[in-house]
């Protein structure tokens, strides 16, 4: 599938089954899936016999593409769902926290006076309301939602070790 954006703007969320992205006098903001995701993902190619998932492909020109992490709560909420609906178990998420590599999806892109950013983090404000309304509707506890703080700016194995440890503050 192709996702086109032309003298306009696309804000939504990294879509592996599109695997061509063009954004021309345009600007485009994605949230990639959650780490949990991208392992049902990676298992679901896996079944059907690919060995690498389809990287997606960005050609931007005179435009900007920024794809940035979810949020410490969207990934919590993810690996808890999962967890406890049997889609995934902690040994999962255990091999995933080993080998890095294998939950990030690769992304090829060609930019042509314009700009790519594909490791933002998600703001510290916007981590921190995340966070409060999260934890106000009751899908994060209070102790789970400290654990979490500790994650807000941190990056790949640090950010992933917080969620596990905010899982099982949670238990």
């Amino acid at each position: 599938m192709i996702q086109v954006t032309i003298f306009s703007g696309h804000d939504g969320r990294l879509r592996y089954d599109k695997w061509f992205y063009l954004t021309l006098f345009a600007g485009c903001d994605l949230v990639r899936p959650t780490v949990a995701r991208q392992l049902l993902m990676r298992r679901h190619a896996e079944q059907e016999g690919h060995v690498v998932m389809r990287k997606p492909f960005f050609l931007t020109i005179f435009g900007g593409v920024d794809i940035k992490s979810p949020t410490l709560a969207e990934e919590f909420i993810d690996l808890r769902e999962m967890v406890h609906g049997g889609a995934l178990n902690m040994d999962d998420w255990e091999r995933a926290m080993v080998d890095l590599g294998r939950t990030d999806a690769g992304i090829a892109s060609f930019t042509i006076f314009g700009g790519f950013d594909e490791c933002q983090l998600p703001r510290e404000t916007e981590e921190i309301d995340s966070l409060a309304v999260q934890c106000h509707v009751g899908n994060i506890s209070d102790s789970a939602r400290q654990v979490l703080q500790l994650g807000i700016g941190q990056r790949d194995a640090e950010r992933r070790a917080v969620v596990r440890r905010a899982i099982l503050a949670n238990a």
